[in-house]
């Protein structure tokens, strides 16, 4: 028998060379209007072992994004949806085709969507780990989205119909009220893991050290940590920030009563084309004016000062106005603010933690060394001060820009542990110190 599977395997290797092998793909390109709106539009395409391209399938107007409706936003882009659709075409047709008898997407059955499921939620990632419940559960709702709007655009030429994709329950919302959903009629076996997620805990004490660390060793994106923890914006938000001075209108506004700064609002309503050569600087997940907390004001404004005069020091584009800039003067992408991130914390912060004389930062740093701190970790940070502030469900979506109340439905679900989180590092801290005999000394 494994002389067989091997004599299959090579006989498909030998098929399969590079300029015939096709593989599904997501190919994104970004656009601008003439006034300066920026916009993406997202494809499903072919490529071959080479990575070129070789053709566009169509594919992604079923994704599901919108469908249905009488209008659609220009800066809608289903390119999130597009990766889970690409990966199930590959299993299914690319990977899995003979073995299956699939040469085309109308040849998909629902065993075969099951199939693939498991395999998803089962399958170790190259990173390690596996897919947590809640990515599992998109992918399902996602795939299964695709594969509906497939059946009632071609009917009888697909092998699954829409009737059996989908079963009817009733769920009960967390404000209490029922609701009738139709729900992917799929249940995908995976392997738990006791994980909290990305490591994001960043003590206030840190952060005290972070930022004007930041100032000395990244005057570049110093402002940008400012607008993700006193504004709770996110990373690829932070790059899409324009200078007030800005053609398309100015990025910042500010309300002055006698004298004073007293409202602060970033201008993340359109993404606009930021970089001559068009090139994506980072998305807008929800598009509003973002306003700074009240109580980060005045460090907000302190930052803002002190990047303005960063600015005046580098060259940029004066036709675009970008709040943040790379080293060749142009708009600072959402790759290059992460690097630069990631070199502050690792570079920096975590030799300065490691080599101190206080025993909670030493041990801090040593988990900096088990633990990637991302840019997230600012974002956690601010709605943590949130709901240790007493804000409501309302008012922490509000802060936070979110589209929907469910994340600061989940922070506050987890309010007895929030309001502990100036301490939750130090136990952790705490607990070493006693597995190594050491002592902290009470304050």
């Amino acid at each position: 028998m494994a002389g067989k599977e091997k004599k299959y395997m090579d006989k498909e290797q030998n098929h399969l060379n590079p300029e015939r092998t096709m593989r599904y793909a997501v190919f994104s390109i970004r656009n601008s209007l003439e006034n300066g709106i920026s916009y993406r539009r997202s494809f499903i395409v072919l490529k071959n072992g080479y990575g070129m391209i070789v053709r566009f399938t169509r594919l992604e107007d079923y994704a599901g994004i919108y469908s249905g409706r009488t209008y659609k936003p220009l800066q809608a882009d289903p390119e999130p949806k597009l990766h889970f659709i690409c990966g199930m075409l590959n299993y299914v047709i690319v990977e899995h085709g003979r073995r299956l008898g699939v040469k085309h997407v109308f040849d998909i059955t629902k065993p075969m969507l099951e199939e693939y499921f498991n395999s998803y939620a089962m399958t170790e990632k190259p990173d390690g780990g596996y897919h947590k419940e809640s990515t599992v559960e998109t992918c399902i709702a996602v795939v299964t989205a695709f594969m509906a709007n497939l059946s009632r655009k071609f009917g009888g030429f697909m092998k699954v119909k829409r009737e059996e994709l989908y079963v009817e329950k009733t769920i009960r919302l967390h404000t209490g009220k029922l609701e009738v959903r139709h729900i992917p009629d799929f249940q995908a076996t995976g392997i738990f893991e006791e994980s909290d997620g990305p490591f994001r805990d960043m003590p206030s004490r840190v952060m005290e050290i972070l930022i004007p660390m930041a100032k000395k060793y990244a005057p570049d994106i110093a402002f940008g940590i400012a607008l993700q923890a006193f504004a709770g914006m996110r990373a690829g938000e932070v790059c899409n920030v324009r200078q007030e001075c800005s053609q398309y209108g100015p990025g910042l506004r500010f309300v002055e009563i006698g004298g004073q700064v007293r409202r602060i609002e970033i201008d993340l309503t359109r993404e606009y084309k930021l970089r001559s050569d068009t090139k994506d600087t980072g998305n807008i997940k929800k598009h509003r004016k973002q306003g700074v907390y009240p109580d980060f004001i005045n460090v907000f404004m302190e930052m803002y000062e002190f990047h303005k005069k960063y600015l005046k020091s580098v060259d940029f584009e004066d036709e675009y106005a970008p709040m943040f800039v790379n080293a060749n003067g142009l708009a600072m992408s959402y790759e290059t603010y992460r690097r630069k991130f990631k070199a502050l914390i690792n570079d920096h912060l975590r030799p300065w933690l490691i080599n101190s004389t206080d025993p909670e930062f030493r041990l801090y740093g040593q988990m900096l060394y088990e633990n990637n701190l991302g840019t997230h970790a600012m974002r956690h940070w601010f709605t943590v001060q949130l709901v240790l502030r007493g804000e409501d469900i309302a008012n922490i979506q509000f802060w936070r820009g979110d589209k929907s109340p469910d994340s600061a439905f989940h922070y506050l679900q987890n309010k007895g542990d929030l309001v502990r989180e100036l301490k939750i590092t130090a136990d952790r801290l705490i607990t070493a110190l006693i597995d190594i005999g050491g002592e902290m000394d009470d304050e």
